[in-house]
């Protein structure tokens, strides 16, 4: 199978007439900070001070060829397409994910008649999921629903949205919610599985939507 590039709906062998050869994906720098106190061992570190641990911008490297081509109409229009845009960026290998950046497009070189360009994109650090998640539910008879949401990697705020007024239990804390959409800095998903609880009248239907990541 021939392997592609996506950026945005830009499909890189179909729309641009570029071969995939190579595709390096760095990992995002961790944003440390030690401070030395006098006299103690070691250094304090407070990378968490904040409430997590940050990262810096991921590099993605990607190398294309052309067997022929019109330098100066290739570089055109290969440039006009993505050169200094933020776009998504989807790699054939995997489709469930995409990362999210700023791309550069390098210089071509000509080697025994074929094409090279090198392309470049300084993204986020995080590996975004193809498509948001939503988990639907709706209260029983009982009046309580438990909802089990399960995250990636990046801790995320999602959007809860309820047919009547209702009550949101979310790490112990109590959330009054009229009906609508609501997103409470209250209710953050961590990592792996969370629960939330709604409280409403019988039938009342709750949607719950949220972009997962992972580094």
């Amino acid at each position: 199978m021939r392997k592609y590039v996506c950026f945005d709906s830009i499909r890189s062998d179909q729309d641009l007439d570029l071969y995939l050869g190579s595709v390096s994906v760095g990992s995002p720098a961790v944003r440390t900070n030690y401070v030395d106190i006098p006299g103690a061992d070691g250094l304090l570190d407070l990378s968490e001070a904040l409430g997590g641990v940050t990262y810096g911008s991921r590099e993605i490297m990607l190398s294309f060829g052309r067997a022929i081509y019109d330098r100066y109409q290739q570089d055109a229009i290969v440039k006009n397409a993505l050169h200094g845009k933020r776009m998504k960026i989807t790699l054939s290998e995997d489709p469930s994910h995409y990362f999210l950046g700023r791309v550069s497009v390098g210089e071509w070189q000509r080697v025994n008649g074929v094409g090279h360009v090198d392309i470049s994109a300084t993204c986020d650090p995080y590996r975004y999921k193809a498509a948001p998640t939503t988990v639907t539910g709706t209260v029983p008879e009982s009046g309580t629903l438990s909802l089990t949401l399960a995250n990636e990697r990046r801790p995320v705020v999602p959007t809860v949205e309820v047919s009547a007024a209702a009550t949101l239990t979310f790490g112990g804390k109590d959330i009054a919610a009229a009906a609508g959409s609501h997103r409470s800095l209250d209710i953050r998903l961590a990592a792996g599985s969370n629960t939330l609880a709604v409280t409403a009248a019988a039938g009342t239907t709750v949607s719950v939507t949220y972009q997962e990541a992972s580094l």
